[in-house]
C-alpha cells in the first residue's frame, strides 16, 4: 500500500511538474515577444536568463521520468504518460532556445527603432502563443477535443511566415539599407514557425497520453 501511494505520488508530481514548465515556457515566451514589440532590452535579458531554469525544469522531469519507468515498471495510460513526459519536456525546452533567440535580437538591436513596419509579426506571435497554450490547456485537462484545431492553426501561421517573408526580401531588394534589419526579422519569425510547430508536437504527446493513438496534425 505505501508503494503504491508513492507511485501515485510520483505521477502526480509529472503532471505538476508538467504544468509548471509550461507555465513558466509561457511566460517567457510572452516577454520575448513583448520585448520585441516594445524593443524592451531589461524584459530581454529576463529571457535569457530564465534559460537556465527552463532547462532544468527538463533535466528534472528526464530523470523523474526514467526513474519511474525503471523502478515502478508502469503500464498502459501511466507509461504513455511517463514517455511523453519525457518527450513534452524536451519540445517545451527547446521553446525556450527559440524565445531565448527572440531576445537576443532585441537586446543586439538595443533601443534602436525600427525601419521597417513589423507588419502582420504580432499577430503570428499571438496565434502561437494561443497554439502553446491551448496545447498544454489540453495537458491540464486531458481533453484531446481543444485541439482538433490544431493543424489549422499551424497551417495559418505558415501562412503568416510565408506573407511577411515575401514582405521582407520586397524590403531587401528595393533598399538594400534594410537587409541587416529584415534579416533579424527573418529570423524571429523562422523562431515563432518553429514554436507552432513544437506547440503542435505537444498536442500530439497529449492526444496519445489520453488515448493512446499518435496522430500527426501537421503531416
Amino acid at each position: 500500500m505505501e508503494n503504491r501511494r508513492h507511485y501515485i505520488k510520483g505521477l502526480e508530481g509529472i503532471n505538476t511538474n508538467l504544468r509548471d514548465f509550461g507555465q513558466v515556457v509561457i511566460t517567457t515566451i510572452a516577454q520575448s515577444i513583448d520585448a520585441l514589440i516594445w524593443q524592451d532590452v531589461t524584459t530581454a535579458q529576463e529571457v535569457i536568463d530564465a534559460d537556465a531554469k527552463i532547462n532544468q525544469y527538463r533535466y528534472d522531469l528526464e530523470e523523474q521520468s526514467v526513474t519511474m519507468i525503471a523502478r515502478q515498471q508502469p503500464v498502459a495510460g501511466d507509461l504513455r504518460l511517463l514517455i511523453a513526459a519525457i518527450e513534452i519536456a524536451g519540445e517545451l525546452e527547446r521553446i525556450g532556445d527559440y524565445a531565448k533567440g527572440i531576445a537576443r535580437i532585441v537586446i543586439r538591436n538595443g533601443t534602436r527603432p525600427f525601419v521597417l513596419p513589423q507588419i502582420a509579426l504580432p499577430q503570428m506571435a499571438e496565434q502561437v502563443q494561443l497554439m502553446l497554450s491551448t496545447s498544454l490547456q489540453g495537458l491540464v485537462q486531458k481533453d484531446v477535443e481543444a485541439l482538433q484545431d490544431m493543424a489549422e492553426a499551424d497551417d495559418r501561421v505558415d501562412r503568416l511566415e510565408a506573407q511577411i517573408r515575401a514582405d521582407l526580401l520586397r524590403f531587401m531588394h528595393d533598399d538594400p539599407g534594410t537587409i541587416h534589419e529584415a534579416t533579424d526579422l527573418l529570423f524571429m519569425i523562422h523562431y515563432l514557425e518553429r514554436i507552432a510547430d513544437r506547440a503542435t508536437n505537444v498536442a500530439e504527446r497529449v492526444i496519445f497520453i489520453v488515448n493512446g493513438e499518435m496522430i500527426e496534425l501537421n503531416a
